[in-house]
């Protein structure tokens, strides 16, 4: 009798959860409070399994997803969990479709090329929310909600998920080896944007501010050639074009050499497209083909970076559909 009535309580709980979600997203309160990964392939979550993870990530007793536990409890199916933890409630979703209706073209407005690579490639996604989270939260609750939040969503991240959404401020990150760490910290969401890489941003060829720019810095050369061989300053890096398979990127790499017209070194972040190429990669480029080369002076300041104020207005342009 006890399991039957544990059960329908269950049942009820989970459909207020639900409704109540349906109506938070409705009313459009100021702040939704969500972490949400998009992810290659659909996965399943059971209640036991997530009462277990969430038991451990917040250090209570949830039960076991058939029983109520001294802290709350956790009941579901497939797609919907509600979790109940010292009076706050939580819901899990877990959908087998896009988070938009045609990924693809949803990525077309996006203007990193990375980013766009892995938003048109998901095909499901799954998200932890807080619920009952409304407009008079002072910024440390809501702080905390995703300390909350992060803590249990960190433990549901595989190699499935490309990317990490927050629909509260709209902001896409790729998942990255710091990711874990950002999602583990007193302060997720700030150390999560100190995992953004360099965007990849697409220019068009004839761009008269691209142009003028890489104009500079291949005049300016020497300048470079002239400081890294006296080591006048730390972090050289060139940008130049890195091809594969048909796909062309320009792409930031720390130089380890400089022989006649070759300029050496390392991938200085992970391309959009090139194959098996990935951070740190070592690859070659010829001198005549260098978009832009930049480096710290011993003072501290940035020489070069031609080639910056150029890609982030073409990042702010909307682009064309």
């Amino acid at each position: 009798m006890k399991m039957m009535a544990w059960i329908a309580v269950g049942a009820i709980a989970v459909a207020i959860g639900v409704w109540f979600y349906g109506r938070y997203r409705r009313l459009r309160q100021s702040r939704m409070i969500s972490l949400v990964a998009l992810l290659r392939e659909p996965i399943v979550f059971d209640p036991a399994v997530l009462a277990k993870i969430a038991s451990q990530a917040w250090n209570a007793d949830l039960g076991d997803g058939t029983t109520e536990g001294a802290d709350g409890f956790v009941v579901g199916d497939s797609r919907f969990t509600s979790i109940m933890s010292r009076g706050r409630m939580y819901l899990v979703n877990c959908l087998p479709d896009p988070y938009v209706e045609d990924p693809v073209a949803a990525s077309e407005s996006i203007s990193d090329l990375r980013i766009r690579a892995l938003f048109s490639e998901h095909r499901a996604w799954f998200s932890c929310d807080c619920l009952g989270v409304d407009g008079t939260a002072t910024e440390e609750q809501i702080a905390e909600s995703y300390r909350c939040l992060a803590k249990l969503f960190v433990e549901l991240l595989d190699e499935n998920c490309l990317l990490i959404y927050l629909p509260d401020s709209g902001v896409v990150y790729p998942i990255n080896e710091e990711t874990e760490r950002a999602l583990q910290s007193a302060d997720p969401l700030k150390s999560l944007r100190e995992t953004m890489t360099v965007p990849v941003i697409e220019v068009s060829d004839d761009d008269p501010l691209m142009i003028e720019a890489i104009a500079n810095a291949r005049r300016g050369w020497p300048q470079f050639v002239a400081a890294f061989e006296a080591r006048a300053g730390e972090n050289f890096s060139i940008k130049a074009p890195v091809r594969h398979a048909g796909n062309t990127e320009f792409i930031w790499i720390c130089v380890t050499a400089i022989e006649g017209d070759r300029v050496y070194g390392t991938l200085g972040n992970d391309p959009a497209n090139l194959g098996a190429l990935k951070l740190n990669s070592k690859v070659s480029v010829p001198v005549d083909e260098l978009n832009d080369w930049c480096y710290f002076e011993s003072a501290g300041n940035l020489a070069g970076g031609f080639t910056i104020a150029a890609v982030q207005e073409a990042a702010r342009r909307p682009r064309k559909q």
